[in-house]
């Protein structure tokens, strides 16, 4: 089972449709069959009733779709938090500066970090 195809079905479901789905997808629409016939094979149950047009998803498709669109949602919410994390610039940093320099050096530099509202502890010595 990968991300990928969860995100096919849920995107079949929304449109009732494979060849639509996959235009969407900005896949072919074989490519789209294959892999929800791999998902469909893996965890053994048929989720989608293809005999109907537009066609429909089964009972236990819609468990599965609602279940894949809450595994989807927290990828979405780890990804934010790791790009989050990467761009923050916290934690403590030691600068050492001669004291001739200090006066001139200290307030640029240090204005930086409460400009970008930096949560960072700066100690100078």
């Amino acid at each position: 089972m990968t991300l990928q195809q969860l995100k096919y079905i849920i995107a079949i479901e929304n449109y009732r449709s494979f060849s639509e789905a996959a235009k969407q997808c900005f896949v072919n629409q074989s490519t789209i069959t294959i892999q929800v016939k791999k998902l469909e094979d893996e965890i053994g149950i048929q989720l989608f009733d293809r005999s109907k047009t537009p066609l429909t998803v089964t009972k236990n498709g819609e468990t599965v779709i609602n279940k894949a669109r809450m595994v989807l949602r927290e990828v979405d919410q780890m990804k934010e938090m790791v790009n989050d994390e990467k761009e923050s610039v916290t934690g403590k940093y030691r600068i050492g500066i001669i004291p001739t320099l200090s006066p001139y050096i200290i307030p640029d530099f240090s204005g930086g970090f409460t400009k970008n509202n930096c949560s960072t502890i700066l100690e100078i010595e």
